[in-house]
């Protein structure tokens, strides 16, 4: 892989992990809601729903809706392992689902 090729990649994956400025985290998503809710009860209670696996990842059909994203990042363990961190992130739209599921719990 040639050197300008792979700045490009490099360059297209933080683009798509900063461009997600429309999308937020699901601490942030939490506090928008202010439903008196924090984000370990959010996360729960999207699982009990259906919405999100057991590793809080939303099922491909809400992605497909528009309602989140994942963003995948690596970081190293300090033996020297990498690991992959997969982060869901909230579009305005998914907000808005979430909202309504509230209302009616």
């Amino acid at each position: 892989v040639s050197q300008s090729r792979y700045m490009k990649s490099k360059a297209e994956f933080a683009d798509a992990v900063m461009g997600s400025s429309d999308a937020i985290d699901m601490r942030k998503a939490a506090t928008t809601l202010n439903m008196g809710i924090g984000r370990n009860k959010l996360f729960e209670l999207l699982r009990e729903k259906g919405v999100l696996d057991r590793h809080n990842i939303p099922y491909q059909t809400y992605i497909d809706r528009g309602y989140f994203r994942t963003i995948e990042s690596t970081y190293n363990k300090p033996d020297g392992s990498s690991c992959i961190n997969i982060k869901t992130v909230i579009f305005q739209k998914g907000l808005d689902f979430i909202r309504k599921l509230l209302n009616e719990a």
